[in-house]
Parts: C-alpha cells; sequence; structure tokens
C-alpha cells in the first residue's frame, strides 16, 4: 500500500521508520559507542536500505542524544551548547579552538535567548533503550514504526504538505520548528500524544546541510498522521493534471 504513495512521490529514498525502545530488531549497523555519530549520515544510510540502532552511549552528540530522544543531551554531554549556537567564545577561546566555537554558529543573537530555546526544548526518554531505524521495505521484519522520517525534495514536500490536509479540511498540520537536523525526530515525537499531531519538516540546520542533500528536506511525522496518507490516491492532488506536470521533472 505504502508503496504505492512513494511510487507516485516518485521518492529517491525510502521512507524510513523510527522505533523508540526496540531491542529486538536485527541490525545491518549497530552505532558504535568508540567514534562521534552524527544521526543524519545514519539517517540517509538507512533510506538506502540499511536498518540501523543506536543506543545512549553510541548517541554521543549532544544534540543527536537530545533529537533521537534520550533524554537532556546537551547538559549530560555539552552544558555549553547555547555559547556556540549563538556567538561562540571570542577572545576567551582557547588557542585551537575549532572555529565554530570561537565564532559561534550565530542561531541566536546572545547567549540568554540561546538558553531561552533550549528550556524550552520538549526533551523526551522515548528512546531508552534503543532507538531503530528501518527503511519501508524492511518494516515487515521489525513491525510498525512510532514515526516515520521521508527525505524529499520541495516538490514532493509541498505534496505530503497539502495530503496531511486531504481527510481533514485543516490547514495547518505541519511545523517548521528550529533545531539541529535530527531534532525534528524530537519535535515529531511529542506530537506522537496529541489527538491532533503535525508533522514536523526539517533539515534546517546549515550547520548540518552540508551533511544532507543539497535539494533536500525532511518531513517526520507520527504513524497516525502517515498510514492515512495512502488512502483515496487516486482522488489525491497526485493523481492531479498540476501534479503530471512536476512529474515531468521528477522522473
Amino acid at each position: 500500500m505504502y508503496t504505492k504513495l512513494t511510487e507516485m512521490l516518485h521518492l529517491q529514498f525510502e521512507p524510513i521508520g523510527i522505533f523508540f525502545g526496540n531491542t529486538t530488531a536485527k541490525c545491518d549497523l549497530d552505532a558504535a559507542a568508540d567514534k562521534r555519530n552524527c544521526v543524519v549520515p545514519l539517517l540517509m544510510a538507512s533510506a538506502k536500505g540499511k536498518v540501523i540502532s543506536m543506543d545512549e552511549e553510541s548517541c554521543n552528540c549532544p544534540g543527536g542524544a537530545t533529537g533521537c530522544c534520550f533524554g537532556d543531551g546537551f547538559s549530560r554531554l555539552n552544558p555549553n551548547i547555547h555559547i556556540m549556537l549563538s556567538q561562540g567564545a571570542g577572545e576567551n577561546a582557547p588557542e585551537g579552538t575549532p572555529i565554530m566555537l570561537k565564532e559561534g554558529e550565530r542561531f541566536f543573537c546572545n547567549e540568554d535567548i540561546a538558553m531561552k530555546w533550549r528550556k524550552n526544548m520538549p526533551f523526551s526518554d522515548k528512546a531508552y533503550p534503543r532507538i531503530v531505524f528501518a527503511p519501508l521495505s524492511r518494516w515487515d521484519e521489525i513491525g510498525k514504526p512510532d514515526l516515520v522520517f521521508l527525505l524529499a525534495n520541495p516538490d514532493q514536500i509541498s505534496a505530503l504538505v497539502t495530503m496531511l490536509g486531504f481527510h481533514n479540511g485543516k490547514s495547518l498540520n505541519t511545523l517548521a520548528p528550529y533545531g539541529a537536523a535530527c531534532h525534528s525526530i524530537l519535535y515529531a515525537a511529542e506530537q506522537m500524544e496529541k489527538e491532533e499531531p503535525y508533522a514536523i519538516m526539517g533539515l534546517f540546520d546549515i550547520s548540518q546541510r552540508n551533511a544532507a542533500l543539497e535539494n533536500c528536506l525532511s518531513l517526520t511525522m507520527p504513524y497516525q498522521l502517515w498510514e492515512p496518507l495512502s488512502v483515496d490516491l487516486d482522488k489525491s492532488c497526485l493523481t492531479s493534471h498540476s501534479w503530471r506536470k512536476i512529474e515531468a521533472r521528477l522522473k
């Protein structure tokens, strides 16, 4: 059923199922704790067919641990993250400090504003003891995912945002919060508990855009939003004259 949706969207990569707390799935790769693991390359590897797992020890990037729902990874792994995310350490930086720490990422005008963002993060423990990423073609091996993470270009994102309102008539079904590239997982996990959940757009983190596809953003949603997308496909915008014009550049 879902294969038809991905075919009609002409997705380059498979949708990724995110499984919180899974301990039974057999994985092609268990991220190793002895190396620095960025979540984005692992998600992209999963979108190409791999089943991948991370636990708290191997999810050792502060932002990644936070984004993957291993609690407050900032306090645990980098309590000064608000300095880097704002204007950096400047002249106080020791010699040899990486430029991102010295000059800062400059996502916020000062440390206090960056700390305000940090304190408002919807920290979650849903991932414990292990989070698993699996492509759509292998969900049958594992079960129903908690979240679905898609990598898509602007045309495909536009169609998906439109389709999220197809059965409910709401104009607002998608949110685009600022966060690190993997933080859309955290924000989507927060939506799982809501009566009317939203999908989350992501990959806005310009410090990590070099690790993602140039013409690509992400859309992450609770499974209860993903499932209806394949209902009434024959009536959807993917069968319209407008979409046929777009398909010409997607094929």
